[in-house]
């Protein structure tokens, strides 16, 4: 039985999720409009998801200084996005504005690595290995204080322990009035809002080996879809090698060395194609996959040793001594996918802007090193600026959107965990860039254990793993 919700006082604008992107949204919507209700729902307390609770503790931040390197910084990233669905206005602005908000990051007291004397040091970005714009910050949990203490000393609230299972609408597509949320008890809270920032984080905490960070639910973009905003680039997740268990980077061009061996199931080296290693040669000027790239052929020469579930045994051997064996895998990362948005972080649907992992087109297939944390801040204040200004609720249609979510809504636990193993060993399994066509099963498995689920998170999680298998429009 649906328990009774509990009704929530009407926030002015409602952000989903308390990353980056999420409390950048926030901090800009009380500063654009002082005195507005600001709430931001989270699952946890603390320092979550892909951008504060990242195995590393650092991010880099690209952020273009002057007018060449910003024309620079536009020619590479729409490159680099295609054959993805990348905007040439949302590049321009991301670099126009991420040296303000790295600025604004500094102003704040978050640690940026700095060289002797005191400047920011600028590093090489990923994709972009000879230019020098990418700023690096550390001490992430600090950094994630920094911003929400900022966020609460303008009056926003903060409410951990809050999932948001639904957006609350009167059909798909329809004026988005706020949001469905379950506390850890299963309890229900109706937060009705005049406008909603959705920046819940991408799809890769649902796969067996992500570095997603610990927070995230994988369910944003199946609540994105649920509620018909138009989706893009969902396919293009950023995957990176890493050792297992640890999850420590793994640089997969270290196989260039003659010291360094890809085994097969049977124990025996595999040696590297001359095809492979040419078309490779650029490999080591970037940690992610580049999807559609010609280098991305080493990725593939290693996937394919993999075991069912993408693990591959490397050996790597020093002069005199016998060589370690260890297990890597390509780990789900930060996505370019998600809800198509306007230069305001705005959907399609009315009501509800996205930004960070739930927002695309500022990115396509691949992005530049540290451009991801740029959008967190580029547009995720560029939605809550927005979303504060955004007075168009329709108010009466309120009770009839809440009775139908709340109608709607199931919970079961068994379910729920079965669901997350199934998705975890299925996305696993027909989910990464191979080069085999398995990846085309696996819309079918999804789509049949959709049928058979009633719990609405679970329901979510496999809305996110097919808007994920289906490729977005």
């Amino acid at each position: 039985m649906t328990p009774r919700p509990a009704l929530l006082p009407e926030a002015d604008v409602l952000v989903l999720g308390a990353g980056l992107a999420g409390l950048a949204a926030a901090r800009a919507a009380l500063e654009a409009s002082p005195g507005s209700v600001v709430a931001v729902a989270a699952p946890g307390d603390g320092p979550s998801g892909s951008s504060f609770a990242n195995i590393h503790d650092r991010l880099g931040l690209h952020a273009p200084a002057t007018a060449a390197e910003r024309q620079d910084f536009c020619r590479e990233a729409l490159t680099l996005g295609r054959p993805g669905m990348v905007r040439e206005d949302l590049v321009k602005i991301l670099s126009q504005e991420a040296l303000d908000q790295r600025h604004g990051l500094e102003a704040l007291g978050v640690s940026f690595v700095r060289d002797d004397g005191g400047a920011v040091r600028l590093f090489p970005a990923c994709f972009s290995p000879r230019s020098r714009r990418a700023a690096v910050f550390y001490d992430l949990a600090h950094a994630s204080r920094c911003l929400a203490g900022r966020v609460t000393a303008l009056g926003g609230r903060l409410a951990p322990g809050l999932t948001a299972v639904s957006l609350l609408q009167e059909s798909p597509g329809a004026r988005v009035l706020g949001a469905l949320c379950e506390d850890a008890a299963g309890g229900l809270h109706v937060w009705p809002a005049r406008a909603v920032v959705a920046a819940m984080g991408g799809p890769a905490p649902l796969f067996l080996h992500n570095q997603a960070g610990r927070g995230g639910t994988g369910t944003g973009h199946g609540i994105l879809a649920d509620a018909g905003a138009v989706m893009a680039n969902t396919a293009y997740l950023q995957w990176m090698w890493a050792r297992l268990p640890d999850r420590a980077f793994w640089p997969v061009w270290s196989l260039f060395s003659d010291a360094t061996s890809l085994l097969d199931s049977q124990g025996h080296p595999v040696p590297l194609p001359d095809t492979v290693r040419a078309a490779a040669a650029s490999r080591a000027e970037h940690c992610p996959l580049g999807h559609g790239l010609a280098d991305a052929a080493l990725d593939r020469f290693v996937l394919g040793q993999t075991d069912e579930v993408g693990v591959a045994v490397i050996r790597a051997s020093t002069p005199g001594q016998i060589g370690e064996s260890f297990r890597v895998a390509l780990m789900a990362h930060a996505g370019n996918g998600g809800a198509v948005i306007d230069g305001h972080g705005r959907t399609t649907v009315p009501g509800l802007f996205a930004a960070g992992e739930c927002a695309t087109g500022m990115h396509g297939a691949n992005r530049l090193g540290g451009a991801m944390v740029a959008a967190c801040l580029v547009f995720g204040a560029r939605a809550g600026k927005a979303a504060a200004t955004d007075t168009a609720a329709a108010r009466d249609t309120l009770p009839g959107a809440v009775a139908r979510c709340v109608h709607e809504h199931h919970r079961d636990l068994r379910q729920r965990a079965a669901t997350r193993r199934f998705l975890a060993h299925a996305l696993q399994r027909y989910g990464l860039p191979r080069d085999d066509g398995r990846d085309q099963k696996l819309v079918k498995p999804l789509a049949e254990r959709r049928r058979t689920i009633s719990d609405t998170q679970s329901v979510r999680m496999i809305d996110s793993a097919l808007t994920f298998a289906l490729g977005g429009c």
